[in-house]
């Protein structure tokens, strides 16, 4: 009998309905076909468009690694000129679950070139990557400096081995012992989670976290917290596989993700946030230095990391204006 099924016996039918609604997590597009998707080279990415298909393209590359593009919808706004298009990477938000093997750096990087050829065909698109996303777009600048024209980056975590020790460092000086509360809380609500490709209860615990809203630092400004449920579902074995070791121990991290950017002859913006930990003083010290000279790098004053999703109507003015350039 397993642990869920001995609950359900010992506790009143009513709580287990109650516990069973609040700990659902939602299918992919494995298991939910009405879910919007685009299948490359036999892997299904959930995504969602909005806008004229005949529309320049821009591509939304969401946080994490193991978020969601749900919480960057408020982009849409920008549908008004081109056709937005948002997707879950490989392994996490609603896109199917694979093996922990699949999720890589690299394999990002390559999963946004296919999402890039698929949506432009031979032409150049926009890019907008925010935190883990902004790394995944300018290592791809270096990569594939030919395929756009237009790239923003919102305060990326980490680009280099000295960047990532600053980071890692910065982070765990703003924890303390309360934060790992609602994790204890989350864990022992997932005896209820059903499960059907066998990550919901990671993904549960990890959805859990990064909903937690809560105000302030390290993050946001004092008065700032994400809306309720702004993430769907996260992708835990993204999370365990890409940033956790890093987390431990950041001297594995020894990719440069600006190597050759200097052959990217596009435009370049840089959003950082005054409030952020890794706002507008942590980019200009580590990160701006790296990027081509063209690179225009903008403070988002009273602001804070998710800019992009408490901002919106800044944030679109401002990319409307980047992209019309």
């Amino acid at each position: 009998m397993s642990m869920r099924q001995l609950l359900s016996r010992l506790l009143p039918l009513s709580l287990v309905g109650a516990l069973a609604g609040c700990t659902a997590v939602p299918p992919t597009v494995e298991n939910n076909p009405a879910l919007e998707f685009v299948e490359i080279e036999g892997y299904r990415f959930h995504v969602k468009t909005f806008g004229n298909p005949q529309a320049p393209p821009v591509i939304v590359v969401h946080g994490g690694p193991g978020g969601d593009s749900n919480y960057l919808y408020a982009l849409q706004g920008l549908a008004r000129d081109y056709r937005v298009i948002f997707y879950d990477q490989r392994g996490t938000g609603l896109s199917p679950r694979v093996e922990a093997h699949a999720l890589t750096l690299q394999s990002s990087l390559v999963d946004l070139h296919q999402i890039v050829q698929h949506y432009s065909g031979q032409g150049r698109v926009r890019l907008i990557g925010h935190s883990w996303g902004a790394m995944l777009v300018l290592g791809y600048l270096g990569q594939h400096p030919e395929r756009v024209s237009h790239a923003v980056a919102v305060e990326p975590g980490i680009l280099n081995p000295t960047s990532a020790k600053a980071f890692v460092s910065r982070l765990k000086a703003s924890q303390s012992w309360s934060d790992a509360l609602p994790l204890l809380g989350a864990i022992a609500l997932t005896p209820f989670v059903a499960s059907q490709d066998g990550h919901e209860r990671f993904d549960f615990v990890m959805t859990r976290l990064m909903n937690r809203a809560k105000p302030g630092g390290p993050y946001q400004c004092a008065d700032q917290r994400m809306p309720p449920n702004a993430f769907v579902r996260a992708g835990y074995a993204a999370f365990s596989n890409m940033l956790k070791p890093v987390m431990s121990d950041p001297a594995v991290f020894t990719t440069d993700l600006t190597q050759n950017i200097a052959a990217y002859s596009g435009q370049l913006l840089m959003l950082s946030s005054e409030c952020s930990f890794i706002g507008y003083a942590y980019q200009q010290t580590f990160h701006l230095p790296l990027l081509p000279a063209q690179t225009v790098h903008l403070e988002a004053k009273a602001m804070g990391h998710n800019m992009l999703t408490l901002n919106s109507e800044w944030s679109n003015g401002v990319l409307s204006k980047f992209f019309g350039r």
